[in-house]
């Protein structure tokens, strides 16, 4: 995010626009085996970009899968929603309580947050 200057909407948009995630989203890639630093390189070699690491990106990543397969749409869809109702400024809110919850129930404070921002 740093070396690019992208905002963190912006650094998903990156990332999920790759062909690089879509590959790991097909079983037959077998993209999984992969280390994560061969997947980045994967994704660097696409982008040229360098790898995010920080823990709150991180926990931003994991919300987003998380809640995709909760709510059972697509990536693109997922960040769509994520953008257009501020999750991604909401989790950084409350980072710190979230981060130490279970799956479960972070994924039902998201889609809560998300309906009460939809009223």
């Amino acid at each position: 995010m740093s070396k690019k200057q992208l905002g963190y909407e912006d650094a998903f948009d990156y990332l999920y626009n790759s062909n690089c995630y879509k590959l790991l989203s097909e079983e037959e890639a077998k993209l999984w085996y992969m280390s994560g630093l061969g997947i980045y390189e994967l994704l660097e070699e696409e982008k040229k970009t360098e790898q995010i690491d920080s823990k709150l990106i991180l926990f931003f990543s994991f919300c987003l899968e998380k809640y995709k397969h909760f709510a059972g749409i697509s990536a693109e869809e997922t960040l769509f929603l994520f953008r257009k109702y501020s999750v991604f400024d909401y989790l950084h809110e409350v980072f710190d309580t979230l981060h130490t919850q279970g799956e479960n129930y972070i994924v039902t404070e998201i889609d809560l947050f998300i309906k009460a921002q939809q009223k």
